[in-house]
């Protein structure tokens, strides 16, 4: 920067500025850093809770087992804590798994109907007794969207177990809680993130919104806005992880998901939006 200068001459002096930005680059790493930590953190206290939960009921029969062995009540009680125990910790381990996966595999064209009946089956079996029942609109039967089979099956099955668990705990309401699966088709090309356009080659890409309605009370204001936030959950069970394993798989094939804008005393939606397929 000159400082003094003549009229026509090179200037006598100038000034030079040197800026360290080690620092702040440092502390940019340790910003990062520090939220990793957090992150790790609350990932610990969630699986350490989750695992907690899992075991306590086998700690109990396990001090017990010794005297109550031939008592058949006992066993069956036995029976149930491992087989729910042994659940909860492997749905835990695939969660883990899920999170850390690539899923930028192989695309095939998939039939919606027998896929989302399939990620039905998965979500049942997360559950205490094979409840409810899926209803598939009619506008489902004809859609093909294109994807890794497994990944976009474990999508559809966390979306679906949500439904599920979202209906009241009543044996009754359980028995007849209904997830209802609707398909739109969308003309504007608002979905071509990360590349993936599809297989209809050039020209815009119809979007397929797929709605899929509980049978429960709705969102909260609160689930609202942090549903798909790692850990968040307002129940009791599961580490909060559903949600945002099905957005991550959802977003690495082009797509969105969503929750509608709850009514007063409408049930909840949650909207997969992905390109459409030939």
């Amino acid at each position: 920067m000159p400082l003094q200068q003549r009229e026509g001459a090179p200037p006598d002096t100038a000034l030079l500025m040197v800026e360290d930005h080690s620092q702040r680059e440092q502390m940019q790493r340790l910003e990062i850093e520090t939220a990793h930590a957090r992150l790790i953190r609350s990932m610990a206290d969630r699986l350490a809770h989750e695992i907690g939960n899992a075991m306590v009921p086998l700690s109990t029969h396990q001090q017990l087992l010794g005297d109550k062995y031939k008592d058949p009540e006992f066993r069956a009680s036995l029976n149930v804590a491992l087989a729910d125990g042994v659940k909860r910790v492997s749905r835990l381990i695939n969660q883990m798994r899920l999170l850390a996966r690539d899923f930028s595999g192989t695309r095939e064209p998939l039939p919606l109907a027998p896929l989302l009946e399939e990620a039905f089956v998965e979500a049942q079996k997360q559950q205490p007794v094979n409840s409810g029942r899926l209803l598939l609109d009619a506008s489902v039967q004809q859609v093909v969207v294109a994807g890794n089979r497994r990944a976009l099956r474990d999508a559809f099955s966390e979306v679906l177990l949500n439904a599920l668990q979202a209906n009241l705990a009543e044996a009754k309401v359980l028995a007849e809680a209904k997830v209802i699966v609707r398909v739109q088709i969308a003309d504007q090309p608002e979905l071509k993130t990360k590349g993936w356009t599809g297989s209809l080659g050039k020209g815009p890409v119809p979007t397929l919104h797929i709605d899929i309605q509980d049978s429960g009370e709705g969102f909260s204001p609160k689930a609202f806005e942090h549903a798909f936030e790692p850990f968040f959950t307002e129940r009791l069970v599961g580490p909060g992880l559903g949600l945002t394993i099905a957005k991550l798989i959802i977003e690495a094939h082009g797509g969105r998901i969503t929750i509608l804008a709850p009514k007063p005393g409408q049930s909840g939606i949650v909207r997969i939006s992905l390109p459409a397929t030939n």
